[in-house]
């Protein structure tokens, strides 16, 4: 049985993940009473709203209350996924889910505030770009439950920060916004970070759909493929913008300027 069949059998929870559609869409995961915690139909509902907001520029990623997420659910673990194979069909679903976020065609910026922590770490290194607020503190503390990352937050970690950081945020306790500012871990620290992630979606959304989407399917490529298909990659893209009606109408924009 798939883990969207079997979490179909399973009692009504609490909590949901909502989405706000458009140019700039918001993925709102939301139940403060646990920080936002993902149950299992929260990890569902949460696959379906990345699937549904490929048609975005940009996706901004956030929790209600004042809080990111604090992971999985532990009561609807002990409950539920604690059982032969739930750990495999977990991971398969949720890996699905973040590699799905991590290579959407729109740019995402996720919002780090309150707590994120184990899988919701993992979350924020599937995201583009992290605003974080002052009061944001990140950790990986899978290790400390007796389990390692699994929603393919380990692997983009390495990535994201380099192996000797990694491992010490993977066996280390949760790390404040400065310090994750200054491991690479985010990118902004802003006093308002939703507001600040906004503002960055908004200038980013205006421009050209196109450009947008290319540059980040040159900086995908450039990150996984060797250099000459990477090269490739890049002056296919280019070759495809070029003489199109963007260019041309900042060609006459520029023009005019003149």
């Amino acid at each position: 049985m798939s883990f969207r069949r079997w979490v179909d059998t399973l009692p009504p929870s609490e909590g949901v993940v909502s989405v706000t559609y458009g140019t700039v869409a918001e993925i709102l995961l939301d139940h403060p009473p646990t920080r936002n915690a993902l149950s299992p139909s929260m990890m569902v509902e949460l696959a379906d709203a990345v699937e549904g907001v490929v048609d975005a520029r940009v996706v901004i990623l956030r929790g209600a209350g004042g809080s990111f997420c604090s992971g999985g659910n532990l009561q609807a673990v002990r409950e539920h996924l604690v059982r032969p194979g739930g750990g495999a069909d977990l991971v398969s679903f949720m890996q699905a889910t973040t590699g799905r976020l991590a290579s959407l065609g729109p740019v995402v910026i996720g919002v780090a505030e309150g707590h994120a922590l184990g899988g919701g770490a993992e979350l924020l290194t599937a995201c583009d770009f992290v605003v974080a607020a002052p009061d944001a503190r990140i950790g990986f503390v899978q290790a400390r439950l007796g389990v390692s990352p699994g929603f393919g937050g380990g692997t983009r970690l390495v990535a994201r920060v380099g192996r000797s950081t990694a491992l010490r945020l993977l066996t280390g306790g949760p790390v404040v916004a400065t310090e994750a500012l200054a491991l690479g871990l985010v990118d902004l620290v802003r006093e308002d970070a939703l507001t600040a992630a906004r503002a960055w979606a908004a200038e980013l959304s205006e421009l050209p759909p196109d450009a947008l989407r290319a540059a980040r399917r040159l900086v995908d490529a450039a990150a996984v493929l060797p250099a000459d298909e990477a090269l490739a990659v890049e002056r296919t893209l280019f070759a495809e913008l070029w003489g199109g009606p963007a260019h041309l109408a900042a060609l006459d924009a520029a023009s005019r300027a003149r």
